[in-house]
């Protein structure tokens, strides 16, 4: 008996499974090649970028956050940028953390519900097709009369258990998917809540690091201007001591100018001494009293 007349065989509920199967092995796949693209068991990333917030270099750290995909990754980054931004409120930054966390977390768990549905209905519609064959089956039986024939009922009890088996067929491997999945996205989100905890934890330290740095900046700044305070008075007392220079250069060429004009008046004096002092000529003397010429 082939594999489609043995699905035919076993009722109308068959084609409700055979659905039902078909999508739970869409679900399965679909959430592998979701899984394995959004790199959910990637955790290399995890303790180089904490050693590296612990450490504050903030620059090594996104550089490994934004080399590495998944939700681990994203709730770092986002929990990072909270820790590091001072506009934003203690319960804005743990809002904004528990949103990106429970997107991420949501697009993961898409589908697990229809898979967890099948899971559930396939054994209760592959007992529905066992009793709708066993009540089709003794109906049958009850037709026949007196021509009972065993083979008929074993046969009958045969047919309708094949929707069970395919309903326990299909709810098996469901199940497991969905647990394996489920355990995987437990994983990521204990691992999730944890690096949170720890980056949200080193608060205290970027505050105290960044009043550190502050302070520095601001004893740099005080340096720098005591420095700046310093050469101007530098200038100041370098400029005072050209000014001092020029002075005493223009005073002792105002001395020597002086000098000389006080022994130029010396020197005159000496000469108009000598000549009230030395025989003058009759030039002289009718040069100096025009009555002279009278006598």
């Amino acid at each position: 008996m082939g594999g489609f007349e043995m699905l035919a065989k076993g009722g109308p509920v068959m084609f409700v499974l055979g659905l039902l199967s078909v999508y739970a092995v869409g679900v399965i796949m679909f959430k592998i090649y979701q899984f394995h693209l959004s790199g959910l068991l990637e955790r290399g990333f995890i303790d180089p970028a904490l050693n590296a917030i612990k450490q504050g270099n903030i620059a090594e750290a996104q550089r490994v956050l934004s080399a590495s995909r998944g939700p681990v990754a994203r709730i770092m980054r986002v929990s990072l940028e909270m820790v590091t931004n001072r506009t934003i409120s203690q319960p804005a930054k743990e809002a904004e953390i528990s949103r990106v966390g429970s997107s991420d977390i949501r697009y993961l768990e898409s589908h697990l519900r229809g898979l967890e549905m099948v899971a559930n209905v396939s054994p209760l519609m592959g007992l529905l097709g066992t009793v709708y064959g066993m009540v089709h089956t003794f109906n049958k039986l009850e037709l026949a009369g007196a021509r009972v024939d065993p083979a008929m009922l074993a046969g009958g009890i045969w047919e309708a258990l094949i929707a069970t088996a395919t309903g326990l067929m299909i709810a098996a491997p469901s199940v497991v998917a969905y647990h394996i999945f489920d355990s995987l996205i437990e994983r990521t989100r204990a691992a999730m809540k944890d690096v949170c905890i720890q980056i949200m934890a080193l608060e205290e330290d970027f505050k105290r690091r960044e009043q550190a740095e502050q302070q520095r900046l601001a004893d740099e700044k005080e340096r720098k201007r005591l420095e700046a305070e310093r050469q101007l008075r530098m200038q100041d007392i370098d400029r005072i001591s050209q000014l001092e220079r020029t002075r005493l250069h223009e005073e002792k060429a105002l001395a020597e100018e002086k000098q000389k004009h006080m022994e130029e008046l010396d020197r005159i004096r000496r000469e108009m001494e000598d000549l009230r002092t030395s025989p003058q000529s009759n030039s002289t003397l009718k040069l100096l009293n025009p009555r002279y010429n009278n006598f």
